[in-house]
């Protein structure tokens, strides 16, 4: 065989060789992830996740940010913020004193999410004969740089929120009771004519993270109280007077070895202070149960407050990144 036929024998085995393991290469570049023809079909799900969760920020930024949520009774909000709440009919914050870069994370929560501070509020709201309906979370913060961070700057204000149709009864007064960290409380009473609107004027907030309970009672039944602190130290006064002097009796009697008759005009001085203190320290007692009973309360459920919290930062910090974006 000549060598031209050889090779032309060689070039036709080369071709036919090409074209028989092109299919069979492609087929095992495929397998090695060597070559693709386009996304796997994990990678096209993942995908298209990421892209409806995208989705959902962005509808959850337009849902918070719109008119309705931050308006009551034709008043807007004058703080920026995510205004999640829908269980009430708009909540509207004005400052007194708008710090730059103020912005809250407003939301609905019930004894579910805040099962120590619904308690709180359960407690003081009975203690005037009220009884407890919407509730909402309150996060003082700044925004920058499309970051939150906590800050009570713009806290003291008036805040009115929208009272729900289900919760208005026509005779009956509306108040806040609202619970900071810890189970402190504060009682305000509306200052709203406008019976389906409550509107309270509030101090700084002793902690950026507030929950503010709508409180239904008879007329004229509001206690006018600053604080839980300002009624125990008001109604304990007396109580604490007499169990001091009545300690410093019984220290002096011991140091002096007093007479018989000495001891019995302390008798007769502790049976005084007995029948005079007596509504006092009913009210003292009553004052120090509901205390004890809401601090223990919001100690117990501290943590489900902070897993709740934690999660609404997470939800409302992914959407300020989408935003910031």
């Amino acid at each position: 065989m000549g060598f031209k036929k050889l090779l032309k024998y060689v070039l036709v085995a080369g071709l036919m060789g090409a074209i028989v393991m092109t299919p069979v290469t492609k087929a095992v570049a495929a397998v090695s992830g060597e070559e693709k023809d386009g996304p796997s079909e994990e990678e096209r799900a993942e995908e298209a996740r990421q892209k409806k969760v995208q989705e959902e920020v962005e509808n959850m930024i337009k849902e918070a940010t719109a008119p309705a949520n931050k308006t009551v009774a034709g008043v807007k909000s004058a703080v920026d913020g995510y205004y999640f709440a829908k269980k009430v009919q708009g909540v509207a914050l004005t400052p007194s004193a708008p710090g730059t870069g103020s912005f809250v994370k407003v939301a609905d929560t019930d004894i579910k999410k805040s099962a120590a501070a619904v308690a709180v509020a359960n407690n003081v709201a009975a203690s005037y004969g009220g009884a407890v309906g919407p509730c909402i979370n309150v996060y003082y913060g700044k925004m920058a740089g499309g970051k939150f961070t906590d800050s009570t700057d713009a806290s003291a204000g008036t805040i009115s929120v929208g009272i729900p149709a289900s919760f208005q009864t026509a005779g009956m007064e509306y108040s806040v009771v609202a619970i900071y960290a810890g189970g402190a409380y504060k009682i305000y009473n509306n200052t709203s004519t406008n019976p389906s609107v409550v509107t309270v004027n509030v101090e700084k907030a002793t902690s950026p993270n507030v929950m503010y309970a709508v409180v239904k009672s008879a007329a004229g039944s509001t206690p006018v109280q600053a604080s839980d602190a300002a009624a125990d130290n008001a109604s304990a006064g007396a109580g604490n007077a007499n169990a001091n002097k009545a300690s410093d009796s019984a220290a002096t009697d011991k140091s002096t070895g007093a007479s018989d008759t000495v001891s019995k005009s302390s008798t007769n001085n502790a049976s005084a202070d007995k029948s005079t203190g007596t509504s006092n320290s009913a009210s003292t007692g009553a004052s120090d149960k509901t205390s004890d009973k809401a601090s223990d309360s919001a100690s117990t459920g501290s943590s489900t407050d902070k897993t709740t919290s934690k999660t609404s930062d997470k939800a409302s910090d992914s959407a300020s990144t989408l935003t910031s974006r």
